[in-house]
């Protein structure tokens, strides 16, 4: 059995992939696909999230198992988990988060499934329109354009080296 995702992007109306993968997939190579399909660094930190009908973020897989102590945390390994187990487990639903830092997101709905067809290699890429902004900066930018944390930043760099500042440093 193959699923087909389609996935979309809050930065850009006008991007969408669809994927064909095959059901028995786990989400460290599905990951993979989309990475090596859109260009994007395979060894930043990363989560898949099921996600609810309305978006809201559900259980977390991540890249690596980072957490020594199972019972403190609830993210999961993306090795450890296959598509077919959470479409058995009633989700329709991914979040994948690829850069962690800035919170940039693509959606994946299960849009269809069906059999593999013969001579066909899974996975691939059904549909690709439109592009992701190249720069994780780009999703932190305000209506104009402009880098607001930068200027802020930039504005806190005048006060650094002045000795006149009035300012004591003992509490």
């Amino acid at each position: 059995m193959i699923f087909k995702l389609r996935m979309l992007s809050d930065e850009s109306d006008t991007f969408v992939r669809e994927y064909e993968v095959a059901a028995n997939t786990d989400l460290l190579h599905l990951h993979d696909t989309i990475c090596r399909d859109l260009g994007l660094d395979r060894s930043n930190f990363c989560s898949f999230f099921t996600a609810n009908e309305r978006w809201n973020k559900l259980q977390e897989y991540t890249l690596t198992d980072m957490f020594d102590d199972e019972e403190s945390v609830d993210a999961q390994p993306m090795e450890d988990v296959r598509l077919d187990e959470l479409a058995a487990a009633g989700v329709s639903r991914l979040i994948f988060v690829f850069d962690l830092l800035s919170g940039r997101s693509l959606y994946l709905t299960i849009a269809d499934f069906g059999r593999e067809a013969e001579g066909v290699a899974y996975p691939r890429v059904l549909l690709s329109e439109g592009e992701l902004a190249a720069d994780a900066a780009d999703g932190l930018l305000d209506e104009e354009g402009e880098d607001p944390f930068g200027d802020m930043m930039a504005d806190f760099a005048d006060f650094e080296g002045t000795e006149d500042d009035n300012y004591s440093d003992d509490f």
